[in-house]
């Protein structure tokens, strides 16, 4: 079956976001995050979420270090969920921009569904999250929602808290082996 060259030519009209649109949207949502995020986490200062959102495009990874005390793995751990949030969605939306191209989908399009998901998203998730707290018993070890995540989060963030010494002895070396 051949493909009429008027649909091989479809995918040459690029639509283009303009850039001082995405900046300022990534400006925009990290002074609401920079100013939420230590209401509502104490810890995290401002200028952590900050440096996270400066950094996350370049390295895509966070690795806070905060001290352990004075809340520093609830800092630590904030700041990863921040950037876990960000790298998440843009992987996301890379691989949605990619299925567009694919079959041939707007970009434009792509785009404006992936800001209605994420806010959807910003308003379902919370609200699922606090009806599992108040009618569950989420986090117990001895309830049905163990949680089990949140104790591998809490080692790696105590182990990027205190460093090496938390682990187990020999472990660096049997790894190096």
């Amino acid at each position: 079956m051949e493909i009429p060259s008027s649909d091989l030519n479809c995918n040459t009209r690029t639509l283009w976001i303009p850039s001082w649109f995405a900046a300022s949207g990534y400006v925009g949502l990290a002074a609401v995050s920079t100013a939420a995020m230590p209401m509502i986490f104490p810890p995290l200062k401002w200028y952590l979420v900050l440096c996270a959102y400066i950094v996350a495009p370049a390295l895509a990874f966070c690795n806070s270090y905060v001290g352990s005390d004075g809340g520093g793995v609830i800092a630590g751990l904030a700041a990863c969920g921040v950037m876990m949030s960000i790298v998440s969605t843009t992987a996301d939306l890379m691989q949605d921009f990619k299925t567009g191209y694919l079959t041939l989908s707007s970009a434009k399009s792509m785009f404006v569904s992936q800001i209605v998901g994420t806010a959807m998203g910003c308003i379902i998730a919370p609200l699922t999250f606090w009806l599992f707290w108040t009618a569950f018993d989420v986090g117990s070890l001895d309830g049905p929602y163990k949680a089990r995540y949140a104790v591998i989060f809490r080692k790696m963030a105590i182990l990027g808290v205190k460093g090496f010494s938390e682990l187990p002895m020999h472990c660096i070396r049997n790894v190096l082996l």
